[in-house]
């Protein structure tokens, strides 16, 4: 094996200093503020829920959103999603 293949392939176990390690992922500037909450749906709504967004050409996010504010209006709280 050559010198040169040997310092390549050397060069593949060093480690990142420490200075230059990323230590927390930047965050999106569409989720600041936000939180994941999952829950568990049945397959078939799921497929529903693709489809309708394909169908109005929107979001699956978006369409959640909207359906959290109706829940939240109909407990008369404020839509704030």
């Amino acid at each position: 094996m050559s010198r040169v293949k040997r310092q390549q392939l050397g060069k593949m176990f060093e480690t990142v200093p420490a200075e230059k390690a990323v230590t927390t992922p930047e965050r999106r500037p569409d989720r600041i503020g936000k939180r994941a909450a999952l829950f568990q749906i049945p397959e078939a709504a799921k497929k529903q829920l693709a489809f309708l967004a394909i169908e109005q050409d929107t979001t699956q996010q978006a369409l959640l959103t909207e359906a959290l504010n109706m829940l939240f209006s109909k407990y008369e709280k404020p839509p704030i999603a």
